[in-house]
């Protein structure tokens, strides 16, 4: 009796069969349209939600450089080693790698040892021409900004030493590895345009430290 009866509710109510076939083929036709366009609005929104994601993230894209100078910011003579952010948002230093004529240094004593000084009253007398040193890594640096690594002006004292350090500065090398605030990371040389990117900054087998300096 109720398949009687559903049966029933779902005849035809035209009594014209011809008519009841157009309304039926109608209404199918009206569903699929409106599943397509339903489907198709939901891929916009998924190419727009997409498109939206990737314009945050470029304009959360930070680029660490490296660069050594000679001169400071009024045309003194200063030796800098200094990492920049040229991106355009924040980046986090995760690891600093520096290595001197393809020789790791685990921090500024030694690298001046290295280079440039082979007495131990030579390496006191360059210490104290060293105006700042700055931490490398892990760092903070906004976009736009700047840190000293190291840095030694040019003075009355020091100019055979300031010479030397300024000739090794081209033998110098780095390895910088930071993250954007999406936790985003790249890890490249700093001294040009290409950056790869990695799932997470890996641990360097020597790191660079201003730390390690206080040690010595």
């Amino acid at each position: 009796m109720i398949e009687a009866h559903e049966a029933a509710h779902h005849a035809p109510q035209t009594g014209r069969r011809w008519l009841d076939m157009a309304l039926a083929m109608s209404a199918f036709f009206i569903s699929v349209v409106s599943l397509v366009v339903a489907i198709e609005d939901g891929r916009t929104m998924q190419r727009m939600a997409n498109d939206n994601a990737r314009l945050v993230e470029a304009n959360s894209w930070p680029f660490v450089e490296f660069h050594t100078h000679n001169v400071d910011e009024h045309g003194a003579g200063d030796v800098r080693l200094v990492l920049t952010n040229s991106g355009i948002g924040p980046a986090r230093i995760e690891t600093f790698e520096l290595w001197w004529n393809g020789q790791p240094m685990v921090s500024p004593t030694a690298l001046l040892k290295a280079c440039c000084l082979t007495t131990p009253t030579a390496v006191a007398e360059a210490q104290t021409t060293v105006t700042s040193v700055g931490l490398a890594a892990p760092r903070i640096l906004r976009a736009g900004d700047h840190v000293d690594v190291l840095a030694m002006p040019l003075a009355s004292g020091n100019a055979d030493f300031w010479k030397a350090f300024n000739a090794e500065r081209q033998k110098l090398s780095a390895r910088i590895c930071y993250c954007s605030v999406f936790d985003e990371c790249w890890i490249g040389s700093g001294q040009t345009t290409h950056a790869d990117r990695v799932a997470s900054c890996p641990a360097p087998p020597v790191s660079y430290q201003v730390s390690a300096q206080r040690r010595q």
